[in-house]
């Protein structure tokens, strides 16, 4: 004899109900599992690959992606994924473009859910899924507490799919755990730069001060002058240190970051650009910069000799990158400037904390006036953590 309709019912709600505990028991397994491994896992890439296998075993999807919103803004790197060709893992996949699907997900507060991407009229859809044959997908932006964006953590099937709230909460879940590892790495190699920067400035302070004694006895006209002209420049220094060491991180003025590095030089030094304030990565990483250049402009340039100049100048426009400034430091009346066989510390520090850690350009001129450098440094935040050799400590 058949049951009746009503112990049928009964009978499908608790079987959907079974299978809806076991899929959430499941995804939080998954990320209790993925939240412990971003604690201890020192290699983000890692990190990352195991979080791209996770999420797709969790949520049964075909694939996964990891986006790294590049510095600029205007672009996506595939920093790692699921079931892509190999060849798009590493490769800027998409641009974020106003009516972009990537647009659309970064400036979205919750996940953005596609059942038929044939169907999608919010935003265009990007090569890459109709190539894959994509149907179906979620995109979750991966952002920190304070709001900024790291990128894109999404997921998409090859059949029609339907996506719940379960679903949607777990991807967002994971992008947390993701963001918070970016952050935390980007904060380890950031303290583990001004440890090694510190370091170096600490070996090279005693000599800093002598020449920076010599240079301030030749000019002096008295011993109390000589006293008074001193005690400033030395002060200026410690100030210096102090802004990278102990700046809190707070947006300040561009000509306050240069006041402090320069001060002991203000009399030989020209400015001309707009007072812009920066961010605090750019803070931390031009100081350290601008403070290695400056010193070799003591001990090598034209701040080595009493009639020697220093020119800066900068300005600030919009490139394909974003908001971007461009930075110009030139010498003049010093010794002729030699290209090295070999770049010491201080000149390799220069082109990390620009080229790696702002993802900007560094470029030198060396002629029979002095050294020219011309910095391209956008004014956004740094890439994620990538693996690398040691910055070297010898000169």
């Amino acid at each position: 004899m058949d049951a009746p309709d009503h112990i049928k019912i009964d009978s499908t709600e608790c079987l959907n109900l079974e299978n809806e505990l076991r899929s959430r028991a499941k995804q939080q397994e998954a990320l209790a599992q993925l939240g412990e491994r971003a604690l201890v896992e020192p290699d983000l890439e890692r990190l990352l690959n195991d979080a791209a296998s996770t999420v797709a075993l969790t949520l049964a999807v075909d694939f996964v992606k990891i986006l790294e919103l590049l510095p600029g803004g205007t672009e996506l790197l595939l920093r790692a994924g699921f079931g892509w060709k190999t060849s798009l893992v590493g490769s800027v996949l998409t641009a974020t473009d106003a009516g972009s699907y990537a647009h659309y997900t970064l400036n979205s507060a919750a996940p953005v859910v596609t059942a038929d991407y044939a169907a999608e009229t919010r935003f265009a859809i990007a090569p890459y899924l109709k190539d894959h044959h994509c149907s179906s997908g979620v995109t979750v932006t991966i952002a920190g507490r304070d709001g900024r964006a790291y990128g894109i953590l999404g997921v998409c099937t090859g059949k029609a799919r339907h996506f719940g709230a379960q679903d949607t909460s777990f991807l967002a879940a994971a992008a947390n755990i993701l963001a918070g590892a970016i952050q935390r790495r980007q904060l380890e190699q950031r303290h583990e730069l001004m440890i090694r920067d510190m370091r170096h400035r600490s070996g090279n302070l005693f000599s800093q001060l002598l020449a920076l004694f010599s240079q301030t006895a030749k000019n002096a006209k008295s011993i109390a002058d000589l006293a008074s002209k001193y005690q400033a420049r030395v002060l200026a220094m410690a100030n210096a240190h102090r802004l990278i060491t102990e700046g809190g991180w707070t947006s300040i003025p561009i000509m306050e970051l240069l006041y402090v590095i320069l001060g002991p030089y203000l009399d030989r030094v020209s400015f001309s650009g707009p007072n812009i304030d920066l961010e605090p990565d750019p803070i931390f990483n031009l100081s350290a910069a601008l403070h290695e250049l400056a010193a070799n402009a003591v001990k090598h340039g034209s701040l080595s000799r009493p009639k020697g100049q220093l020119d800066l100048s900068w300005s600030v426009s919009r490139t394909e990158r974003g908001m971007t400034l461009i930075l110009d430091w030139v010498e003049k009346n010093g010794p002729p400037a030699r290209r090295p066989r070999r770049l010491g510390f201080g000149s390799r520090l220069v082109g990390m904390v620009i080229e790696r850690q702002l993802n900007g350009e560094v470029q030198r001129s060396f002629t029979r006036n002095g050294l020219s450098v011309h910095m391209v440094v956008p004014l956004t935040h740094e890439r994620w953590p990538s693996p690398g050799a040691p910055v070297s400590t010898q000169m």
